[in-house]
C-alpha cells in the first residue's frame, strides 16, 4: 500500500521546486539579482526589445511569489519585475530594463543569480517578500507614532518611508516637518494657507507630500537647484504666464520627428510651440521649463529602439484535372448516291459516266433521284485529341458503314509555390509585390457624342497580378506577435469569348496572434468541381449493356487546393 508520505512527496516532485522570492541588491558597479528556488533548477534566458527586457525561464518549477507583477522597482537599471506560471513546470520571470544591459546568469546554492551592469549607481536593496518603514522624531505641534513595518509588494518610490499623524496642523508647519525629515529645501508661496489633518502610515515621504498637497489644492515644483516650491494652482498658472520661454532641440533617434510631433501637443502651454527640422530629424520645442522637462521625459519613453520582425509566407496552389472521354461515331455511305463525308472521305460517281471518283472529307454528295440512303451517328460529338482510336468498316453491296471508337484519359497537375519574405519595423506595414501589370482595353461606343454619333473611344487600364504580401506586426510584452496579414495570388487568363481576360484570385485577410518563430496556417481551401456530359443516338444510347456503343460521354473533375502559411521572427540584437 502506498503511504501518504509517498503520495505527498510525489505531488511535490510533479509540481517541481517553488520560486519563492526575487531579491535585488547593489554589488560595486553591478546589480545582483537572486531568484530563490527550492531545489535544483535548470534555466534558459534571452533578451527582448521594445522595451528592453531580460526573460528567464525556470524549468521544473512552480510559481510561489506573492504577486505576479512588481511595478516601479526602479533599482540598478531594473524598472519592474513580472512573473507567471508560463506553462506546466515552467516559471517565467521578466525584468523590464531602463536600457540594454550586459548580464551573466549562474546557478546559486539558493537558486539562480543574475549579475547585470548597473547604470544608475548605488541604490537600496529590494525584495519581493519584504519592505522597510521609517518614522521620524516628534517635533512641536506634531505627534508621531512608530509603526511596525509591513510587507510591501510594490515599491512606489526610493525615498525614505515615514509614519506620522497630523491633527488640524497648519500647512506651513507640515512643510517644515517634511523639509526637516527629507533634508530638502521646501519654500511655500505667500498664498499657501490652511490646516492639515492626515494619518501617514509607512509611505515614502515624497509620495506623502504630494498626496497632502493635492488634497489642499496645492502643487509642488522643483527647480534646477533642488529647491521645492509649493504654490496653489492659481498662483502657479499666473507665474507660468510670465515665465521666460526656453527653446531646446530634441534629437529623435528611432523614428521620425514628424511622427512624434503630435504626441507633444497636449504638454504645451498656450505660448508653447513645436517645430520639426527634417534635415536633422529634430524637434524644436519652445515653452517654459516645466514643459521642457515633461517633453524630455516623454521622449525618453517614446524614442526607443523598435524591434524588427522578419515575416516569411508560403503560398501553395495545386490544380489537378482528371478527364475521361469515350465515344462511338458512325457514318453510312452509299457509293451510288448520298454521302455526308463528315467523318471520312468517300467515293461516288458524281458525273454519271460510270466511273467512281474520290470525294474529299466534308464534301457532301446529294443524289435527288433513285433509291439511296446515308446516315450519321454522333458525328458532331467526337472526342477531341483522343489518345486511342479504332476504325471499323463494313461493306454491304453498294453501302459502306464506317465506325470510329475514340477514347481519352488525361490527368493534368500543376503545383505552384511562392515564398515571399520581408523584414519590417514593429507597428509598420510592409508590402511585397512580385508580379506584372496586365493591360485591359475598354471601348466606349458612345464616347464620340454629337447628333450623328462618334467614333468609339478605347481606354487601357492596368490590373496588378502576381504574388502580393502585406503585413503589419505588433510585438507584445510577452514576446508574441500580433500579425495583421493580407496575402494574395492572382493570375490573368484569356477568356473563352471576346470579353478579354479572366482574373483568378486567391486572397486572405486575417489577424492572428503567433509566437516568435511559429508557423501558422492562416488559410486553407479545397475546391472540387465535377462535370459530366453525354450525347448520343436517341433511344439506342439508353439501351442496357450496348447503350455505350451509341453515345459519346465526357467526365471531368477539377480539384484545386490552396494553402497559405506565415512565419514571423523577431530580429533580435546582440546582448
Amino acid at each position: 500500500m502506498t503511504s501518504m508520505f509517498a503520495l505527498w512527496a510525489s505531488t511535490l516532485l510533479a509540481f517541481g521546486g517553488a520560486v519563492t522570492e526575487v531579491t535585488i541588491t547593489p554589488m560595486q558597479s553591478e546589480t545582483s539579482v537572486l531568484i530563490t528556488v527550492d531545489g535544483d533548477v535548470e534555466f534558459r534566458d534571452f533578451t527582448m526589445e521594445g522595451p528592453h527586457r531580460l526573460v528567464v525561464d525556470l524549468m521544473d518549477s512552480r510559481h510561489a511569489l506573492p504577486r505576479a507583477e512588481f511595478a516601479s522597482v526602479n533599482r540598478g537599471g531594473i524598472r519592474s519585475v513580472r512573473s507567471s506560471q508560463y506553462s506546466e513546470g515552467v516559471v517565467r520571470v521578466v525584468f523590464v530594463l531602463d536600457q540594454r544591459l550586459g548580464y551573466t546568469v549562474m546557478p546559486d546554492e539558493r537558486g539562480l543569480r543574475i549579475v547585470l551592469q548597473n547604470p544608475t549607481g548605488d541604490f537600496q536593496a529590494w525584495s519581493s517578500g519584504s519592505g522597510g518603514a521609517t518614522a521620524f522624531d516628534q517635533s512641536p505641534a506634531v505627534s508621531t507614532a512608530l509603526r511596525a513595518p509591513e510587507p510591501v509588494a510594490r515599491q512606489q518610490s526610493q525615498a525614505r518611508r515615514m509614519s506620522i499623524t497630523w491633527v488640524d496642523t497648519p500647512i506651513n508647519q507640515v512643510l517644515l516637518a517634511f523639509a526637516s525629515y527629507s533634508g530638502v529645501s521646501i519654500v511655500p508661496g505667500s498664498n499657501v494657507t490652511g490646516n492639515v489633518t492626515a494619518d501617514i502610515n509607512d509611505q515614502p515621504w515624497d509620495v506623502a507630500l504630494n498626496t497632502i498637497l493635492s488634497g489642499q489644492g496645492l502643487v509642488a515644483s522643483e527647480d534646477e537647484y533642488g529647491i521645492i516650491r509649493v504654490d496653489n494652482i492659481t498662483d502657479l498658472n499666473s507665474r507660468e504666464a510670465i515665465e521666460p520661454i526656453e527653446t531646446r532641440p530634441h534629437r529623435i533617434s528611432f523614428g521620425t520627428a514628424a511622427e512624434v510631433q503630435g504626441a507633444l501637443a497636449p504638454l504645451l502651454t498656450e505660448r508653447g510651440q513645436v517645430t520639426v527640422s527634417p534635415a536633422t530629424n529634430t524637434l524644436i520645442v519652445s515653452d517654459i521649463r516645466r514643459v521642457q522637462d515633461a517633453v524630455a521625459a516623454l521622449l525618453a519613453d517614446l524614442d526607443i529602439e523598435t524591434p524588427q520582425v522578419s515575416i516569411s509566407a508560403k503560398i501553395i496552389f495545386v490544380n489537378r484535372t482528371d478527364l475521361d472521354e469515350f465515344g462511338v461515331t458512325y457514318e453510312l455511305k452509299d457509293s451510288q448516291g448520298n454521302q455526308f463525308n463528315q467523318l471520312s472521305g468517300g467515293f461516288a460517281d458524281t458525273d454519271g459516266d460510270g466511273t467512281v471518283e474520290p470525294i474529299d472529307q466534308g464534301t457532301a454528295v446529294v443524289a435527288l433521284g433513285g433509291n439511296s440512303i446515308a446516315a450519321l451517328g454522333n458525328a458532331t460529338a467526337r472526342v477531341a485529341a483522343p489518345t486511342v482510336q479504332f476504325l471499323t468498316s463494313l461493306v454491304v453491296g453498294r453501302h459502306q458503314l464506317i465506325g470510329f471508337i475514340d477514347a481519352l484519359q488525361a490527368v493534368n497537375l500543376s503545383d505552384i509555390e511562392a515564398t515571399p519574405q520581408v523584414t519590417v519595423l514593429d507597428n509598420q506595414q510592409a508590402e511585397l509585390v512580385v508580379g506584372e501589370l496586365t493591360p485591359i482595353r475598354t471601348i466606349d461606343a458612345g464616347a464620340g457624342g454629337g447628333a450623328g454619333g462618334g467614333f468609339p473611344v478605347a481606354q487601357v487600364e492596368q490590373q496588378q497580378t502576381g504574388i502580393i504580401l502585406r503585413a503589419t506586426p505588433h510585438v507584445t510584452a510577452d514576446g508574441y506577435i500580433l500579425l495583421e496579414v493580407e496575402a494574395e495570388r492572382s493570375a490573368a487568363e484569356l477568356a473563352p469569348s471576346d470579353a478579354g481576360f479572366i482574373f483568378r484570385n486567391q486572397r486572405v485577410t486575417t489577424r492572428v496572434l503567433v509566437a516568435d518563430g511559429e508557423t501558422t496556417v492562416i488559410s486553407g481551401l479545397t475546391q472540387s468541381e465535377r462535370t459530366e456530359a453525354r450525347s448520343g443516338i436517341p433511344i439506342l444510347q439508353d439501351l442496357p449493356l450496348i447503350g455505350r456503343l451509341f453515345r459519346v460521354q465526357r467526365a471531368q473533375q477539377i480539384q484545386q487546393d490552396l494553402i497559405i502559411l506565415v512565419t514571423p521572427n523577431i530580429v533580435r540584437g546582440n546582448n
